[in-house]
């Protein structure tokens, strides 16, 4: 077991037992920040009011002279009735590492319902409606205040999409930023990212928050940052670490849950965790070994592992797995084959939902294909973000969200824009079945 085992207990709320004061203050800075500078308004008028799509903001192109245009057919698909929806997307929403207060000015960022990259992780979603979005690449403060406003991000429509409401949502500590107390990267002090216990440049930096139409079953949610790296079957830490160093280095770089959802009767584990974009040797055995860990577990053969709560996963099974988030760096040398050739997980592999070629995105045609999640500016775009629902499902469609010039959403992911994500949602149908 690991020393130092400090970290908060999780927590899951649902939208409603939100701090009504909090929820109503996003909710009339996102309509105060949608009046066009000419109207005006009582706070109560504002608030109450259905808001004006938040784009576009400056260096965007207006929705008059664009938004009639994008053709939608060739970019979204419907969902069909009775399916689940689970999307996942690298979010990117941090702070300013040199902020005095990092995850505080997040925080006050959000709050004022501009934050640009927020509002474009919306629009996404809203573009594409998931039952379930797994966010990853988000900071985690300890009052979940972020998770919050992103919640009321999602629930304002931002241009010209509908609002998604989801009344469940879910977030917890994660290991980034975590101070070890001890001079993991060997430099001769201690302190920095290097030296914690997940990359991160300050506490929280990466994060994950799921949202989910469905109800989160409280009791049954299961975290694994306590788990340490040490404690894996045949480990491919390396030499070098101090028994002390090995004692709390955990598995997990940023977060790694099983997040039961019911769904219309039936019950869906998911099983979320991500990496960071670090790609040294060490860094690439802890993923290795960690999408070790994660396919015995849904295997059911991950009689090693331990929870948060000290509870052993010897005979943990569930009918249904979902494993979504960002599984590995992508350095080229991560084995990902024990993920993706899992004799109980299934790749859909997801392609970009457009009719335009590949040859329109920057770069040459060889820089991406049709899989990649994410834009890699003059280098190979990337497959970084899964959803690897397991065999029991029936997968009925898949997608990446990257539209072209002229299809709809193509604002959020153009690089040229002034408020383009790097990253692409990437979602899955599934039928659970009778």
């Amino acid at each position: 077991m690991p020393t130092g085992s400090d970290m908060p207990a999780r927590r899951i709320r649902k939208r409603e037992a939100l701090r009504p004061a909090a929820a109503v203050l996003l909710a009339a800075c996102l309509s105060l920040a949608a009046v066009p500078p000419a109207q005006s308004g009582t706070a109560e008028g504002v608030a109450g009011a259905i808001p004006s799509p938040l784009y576009p903001a400056p260096g965007q192109p207006s929705q008059e002279a664009n938004g009639d245009q994008d053709d939608a057919a060739t970019s979204v698909v419907t969902k069909e009735k009775g399916d689940l929806r689970v999307a996942t997307l690298h979010a990117g929403i941090t702070a300013d590492p040199d902020a005095e207060a990092p995850v505080q000015s997040l925080v006050n960022s959000l709050a004022t319902g501009n934050h640009s990259q927020a509002r474009a992780v919306a629009q996404t979603a809203q573009l594409n409606e998931p039952d379930v979005l797994i966010l990853t690449g988000v900071s985690y403060d300890e009052d979940q205040q972020i998770a919050e406003q992103l919640s009321g991000y999602l629930a304002s429509g931002q241009y010209s999409a509908a609002g998604l409401d989801y009344p469940y949502v879910f977030t917890a500590p994660t290991n980034s930023g975590r101070e070890s107390g001890v001079d993991l990267d060997g430099d001769g002090s201690i302190g920095g990212p290097g030296d914690a216990v997940g990359y991160g440049e300050y506490p929280g930096q990466y994060g994950t928050v799921i949202f989910s139409k469905h109800p989160i079953v409280e009791d049954e949610v299961r975290t694994f940052q306590q788990f340490l790296w040490s404690d894996v079957p045949e480990a491919g830490m390396p030499q070098g670490y101090s028994d002390l160093e090995a004692s709390v280095l955990r598995l997990s770089e940023t977060t790694l849950w099983d997040v039961p959802v019911e769904v219309e009767g039936h019950r869906v584990n998911l099983v979320t965790t991500a990496v960071t974009d670090q790609n040294g040797a060490e860094d690439t055995a802890r993923g290795d070994d960690l999408r070790q860990v994660i396919s015995d577990y849904v295997s059911g053969q991950a009689w090693y592992l331990y929870d948060d709560e000290g509870e052993t996963a010897a005979g943990q099974t569930a009918a249904h797995y979902v494993v979504a988030g960002v599984p590995a760096a992508k350095t080229g040398s991560e084995n990902l084959d024990v993920l993706l050739d899992s004799a109980v997980l299934q790749d859909p592999q997801p392609e970009a939902v457009t009719e335009r070629p590949l040859s329109d995105r920057p770069g040459s045609v060889w820089h991406t294909d049709p899989l990649a999640t994410r834009y890699v500016p003059g280098d190979r775009d990337l497959r970084a973000s899964y959803v690897l629902p397991s065999t029991s499902l029936q997968v009925n469609n898949s997608g990446v969200f990257w539209p072209g010039e002229g299809e709809l959403g193509y604002q959020v992911v153009n690089p040229e824009g002034a408020y383009a994500l790097t990253d692409r949602l990437v979602w899955v149908d599934l039928t659970l079945g009778g």
